[in-house]
């Protein structure tokens, strides 16, 4: 008969999982709470909102790490990791464009609220389309690397551009409107349009030389605006560089398997 009681080594992770799956959801309630205050306020909010969805990431990449060394891993949190991944880096971040696409001075034309909706949407759609792939083709849950772009570089990008514009000195850079919103939005529908290629992309959190200076990366984030700004603008160099280099590294991995099994 199998046992139902959970050991506190299965526990660990899963209570990880959770809280990555809360900071998500708290995302989108300081996200949605910020249209109601002050132009001033609201941007304060979207900063927090960002850091919410960094800090998800954190904890979705070391939950799967802790199980592994505790020998913890279960089927329900392979489970929760795809409602984390959707929650926190698909809906939290879509709504966070939105809103921050509509906070501002620029007027709200049928034109541009039909824009935004529709961006907002595929952002979504991309995530959910990525992720129910990733269940139903890659049995290993990434192990071996992934198929199309991780769903958390979106988000890491939204956030990280979000925290920045929405801070000191940056914050009459508007997200929507200008060159800033355009590099934003571009870099929006590259990065979902990579999310459902075929292309091949190393696990991160595999790999302690990416994944060791994201966490530090982000404790500096909650620190002083002089040195998180900075730390912002690393981690949009680290996303980028991985979205560069990430292919060419599984490349020459494959290759030389291909050549050892040979």
């Amino acid at each position: 008969m199998m046992k139902s009681e959970l050991t506190w080594r299965q526990l660990v992770p899963l209570s990880i999982t959770l809280t990555a799956m809360l900071c998500g959801f708290f995302s989108i309630l300081v996200t949605v709470e910020s249209m109601n205050e002050t132009l001033a306020r609201a941007g304060e909010m979207h900063r927090w909102a960002a850091l919410l969805i960094m800090l998800a990431m954190i904890l979705d990449g070391i939950d799967g790490n802790v199980a592994r060394k505790l020998k913890g891993c279960t089927e329900m949190g392979a489970e929760l990791d795809t409602y984390v991944d959707m929650t926190a880096f698909g809906i939290a971040p879509a709504v966070l464009i939105y809103t921050v696409m509509l906070t501002g001075s620029v007027p709200q034309d049928n034109a541009r609220i039909f824009w935004r909706v529709a961006m907002t949407a595929v952002v979504v759609l991309s995530g959910v389309v990525r992720l129910a792939r990733f269940k139903a083709k890659d049995p290993s849950r990434g192990q071996g690397g992934y198929t199309g772009l991780p769903i958390t570089a979106c988000a890491g990008w939204v956030a990280m551009l979000v925290f920045i514009s929405q801070s000191e000195p940056f914050e009459n850079y508007s997200l929507n409107s200008g060159w800033v919103a355009a590099i934003f939005i571009a870099g929006v529908l590259a990065f979902i349009s990579l999310q459902v290629s075929n292309v091949r992309y190393p696990k991160p959190t595999k790999h302690p030389a990416l994944f060791i200076p994201m966490v530090i990366m982000v404790a500096v984030l909650f620190g002083p605006q002089k040195i998180a700004l900075p730390a912002a603008v690393f981690m949009i160099l680290m996303v980028l560089g991985y979205i560069g280099l990430g292919p060419l590294y599984m490349k020459h991995v494959e290759r030389r398997a291909t050549l050892e099994e040979g």
